[in-house]
Parts: C-alpha cells; structure tokens; sequence
C-alpha cells in the first residue's frame, strides 16, 4: 500500500509538469502573436521556396528577402 507522502508527491509532480506544459505553451503563442523582439538570429536558409532567418534564442522564424 502507498503511503500518503508517495501520492501527494507524485500529485505535485504531475500537477508541475501541466504547470510547466501550459506556460511553455502560453509563452509560445504570445510570441506568435506579438512577434520576437530579440535580433540574434541565424544565417538564412532557404526551403520548398521560402528564404528565412531563424531566431537563435525562441526558434521563431521570420522571412527573408535575398534581394536586399
């Protein structure tokens, strides 16, 4: 039989890793939303005709114009 000390650990536990999954998720959409305010970003890469430049620090792509 688990004690209760066990149970309510992993309820913590579990109830952490929602916690965690939902800010993750929060945080992923407003910098959709808004945009990415940080400029350290990568070389450009080109893909099934599209040109972008990859922010190193959030992941978020923003497009490229090869002309310029």
């Amino acid at each position: 039989m688990q004690n209760i000390a066990t149970i309510n650990r992993r309820q913590i536990e579990s109830h952490a890793e929602r916690t965690r999954a939902l800010n993750d998720a929060a945080k992923r959409l407003v910098q959709r939303v808004l945009g990415c305010w940080q400029h350290d970003l990568s070389r450009p890469f080109s893909h099934r005709g599209r040109t972008y430049r990859v922010c190193v620090k959030c992941g978020m792509a923003r497009d490229f114009n090869p002309e310029n």
